[in-house]
């Protein structure tokens, strides 16, 4: 083999393997924002890689379709291995990522054909290393356009598909796979087409058409989907919403009934106190004792056991206090609430429910406590939540609220309700994890 023959051989093996790696980093890039942290989608991405290129450089031949196939398993795999949430979620990345990359590898395909014809010229292959250097051009220019189509593609599904921390049901699965599988046996019967008979220009453009329709379609069906899923969100977001302010009204009336009970039993504590000082001047102490024991049982049957200052935060405190002493939960609450304020109660009401029944969901160890602390600087008012929790949270970067585990619908809309109050007072939530404790904090501008 002469030495041109062998730069040939050489570079048409070193580009095949380039373009296996930067496929192994777009997946890296596609599965990124769905995975807890980056580590986890290189390793997926890095796996892909070294399995296709194993696979290549392995004296055994197969499929190229079988062999993209068990590299895109081995990359499902890996996924699978590092993040066990939303199996269907990973099924979904896998198979638009494997049909992506058909149709972007031969759409740039397609294009490396037209300059191959170059190189076909007759004069051009008798100066061989002006032949040889014009290959290495057509090459570096097909691993160019392979990876920008794919790269594109990968990009514009992630831009299209936000629901990234929510949980994928199997009949959105099935909705989103369709048209991946779909363009994955388009391209099948068009390659095959290709083999059995003469090609020609117009039947290029003509393929090059299909596929790029074809990732289009998988783009428009992620866009449809996302639009009824935030609709779908949104709705059950308000439902719930509404659901929470019935059900805090409803104990609001209890509440309003235990405070005149409570202003009724000040009002005949001057009557009460004659009558203990009436039985005490007989010297029916006995009597007099009796009295005063019925009067202090009923003043702790009424008195509630926190007060902040507002019946609705009152109502929410003193029921999850009396849940978590069910549950042997210790519950230590250190709530006002902020006087001459902007602030509905409604509003702090949904933040403070929906907090505590996240922290009653994940409360966990040996020693279980929930511990609420408030307190107001100048314009804003702190709302600081903790909680025993023996395990890690995952924080979801698009909206920085943790990955939930829930499945099925209503999967994280409390969190997102949170969100939206405090939004709406111009201020935000932040989660953080020390050891054994996750804390979420709530910042309200409340002047």
């Amino acid at each position: 083999m002469n030495p041109v023959e062998l730069c040939w051989n050489v570079t048409s093996y070193v580009s095949i393997i380039v373009q296996l790696i930067a496929a192994g980093l777009c997946l890296g890039i596609f599965i990124s924002p769905y995975m807890p942290c980056r580590n986890k989608a290189v390793k997926a991405g890095a796996a892909y890689s070294v399995v296709m290129t194993v696979l290549y450089i392995m004296p055994l031949r197969i499929d190229n379709i079988l062999a993209y196939f068990i590299g895109t398993l081995a990359a499902f795999a890996v996924m699978r291995a590092e993040d066990r949430r939303n199996i269907n979620q990973k099924i979904f990345l896998s198979v638009t990522f494997f049909s992506l990359r058909w149709l972007s590898a031969s759409m740039a395909g397609i294009i490396d054909h037209f300059f191959d014809i170059v190189l076909f010229n007759p004069e051009l292959a008798a100066r061989v290393w002006l032949h040889y250097g014009m290959y290495v051009a057509v090459r570096v220019l097909c691993i160019l356009f392979s990876f920008l189509f794919l790269l594109l593609s990968v990009r514009a599904v992630n831009r299209a598909y936000e629901s990234k921390g929510g949980y994928m049901e199997r009949r959105e699965l099935v909705m989103l796979t369709v048209p991946s599988l779909s363009g994955v046996a388009g391209y099948a019967v068009f390659h095959f087409y290709q083999i059995k008979s003469e090609t020609s220009g117009f039947y290029d453009v003509l393929c090059f058409l299909y596929y790029l329709i074809s990732v289009m379609a998988v783009l428009v069906i992620i866009i449809i989907f996302q639009n009824w899923k935030t609709s779908q969100e949104e709705q059950s977001g308000h439902e719930l919403l509404e659901s929470q302010i019935n059900t805090i009204k409803t104990h609001i009336e209890g509440i309003e009934k235990l405070y005149g009970d409570i202003r009724s039993l000040r009002h005949d504590m001057g009557n009460h106190i004659q009558m203990i000082e009436r039985l005490m001047g007989t010297e029916n102490t006995v009597e007099a004792s009796a009295y005063l024991e019925s009067l202090k049982i009923e003043w702790q049957e009424l008195a509630p056991e926190i007060r902040t200052g507002n019946p609705v935060t009152d109502m929410i405190l003193l029921e999850k206090k009396k849940e978590a002493k069910m549950r042997g939960i210790r519950f230590e609450s250190d709530f006002r609430y902020p006087k001459n304020t902007k602030l509905d109660a409604f509003d702090v009401s949904v933040i403070l429910y929906n907090a505590l029944n996240n922290c009653m969901e994940s409360v966990n160890g040996e020693k279980p406590y929930i511990r609420i602390q408030a307190f107001r600087k100048n314009s804003i008012f702190m709302l600081i939540i903790s909680n025993s929790f023996e395990g890690k949270i995952s924080i979801n970067p698009a909206d920085g609220l943790p990955y939930t585990t829930k499945k099925g619908g209503g999967h994280g809309i409390g969190l997102k309700n949170m969100l939206r109050m405090a939004k709406k007072y111009m201020g935000d939530l932040s989660f953080e994890q020390n050891g054994n404790e996750v804390t979420v904090g709530i910042m309200l501008q409340v002047a």
